[in-house]
């Protein structure tokens, strides 16, 4: 009799142990399916823009920073990322740099749009020398806000920074056609 008494005992213990790892497992999927609801309506963006270019790493700034001028933009502040750390470290390191820009007439009209979007200035452009090509980059506004006028806005405000990106990663000089 004690043995049957053991047996159900251990049968008790496995139904326990799979109903935790169930309910748990439930509630793992629960909480991603609303994490995944909550960033797929989120106004954030992540998305990258970026290209390659075979041109040599100062030629590519130098084209960056008239199309950031040309634009219309002044350039607030420059981070020298790889140029710090070969110093700090005492040995060769790709060059990595970060343009920030701002034009105080398109920072005026968003803000009264959407005074949240602060957070999204001043606008960067980044410049990395990666092997044999130089990589050039920025970080696009978010396009599905539950405002008609911001969406419009970061639409338009996307495409000026990938204009600025596919000029500096071109060897056209007349590709920067701010018009359209």
């Amino acid at each position: 009799m004690n043995s049957k008494k053991k047996i159900k005992f251990q049968r008790g213990i496995h139904i326990k142990d799979f109903l935790y790892g169930f309910f748990t497992l439930l509630l793992i999927f629960f909480l991603l399916f609303i994490f995944n609801i909550i960033t797929i309506s989120s106004n954030f963006s992540n998305e990258l823009y970026k290209m390659s270019t075979k041109k040599n790493y100062d030629d590519t700034v130098q084209d960056i920073e008239f199309a950031i001028t040309e634009s219309n933009f002044r350039i607030v502040n420059r981070i020298n990322i790889g140029e710090s750390i070969q110093e700090r470290k005492n040995n060769k390191f790709p060059k990595n740099e970060i343009i920030l820009f701002c034009n105080l007439t398109i920072a005026e009209e968003m803000l009264k749009i959407e005074s949240d979007y602060i957070n999204y200035c001043p606008y960067k452009i980044t410049i990395t020398e990666n092997d044999n090509e130089v990589i050039i980059g920025t970080r696009l506004l978010p396009t599905n806000s539950k405002s008609y006028d911001i969406n419009k806005f970061s639409i338009k405000m996307n495409d000026i920074l990938r204009k600025m990106v596919q000029y500096s990663a071109s060897d056209d000089p007349f590709i920067l056609d701010l018009d359209k």
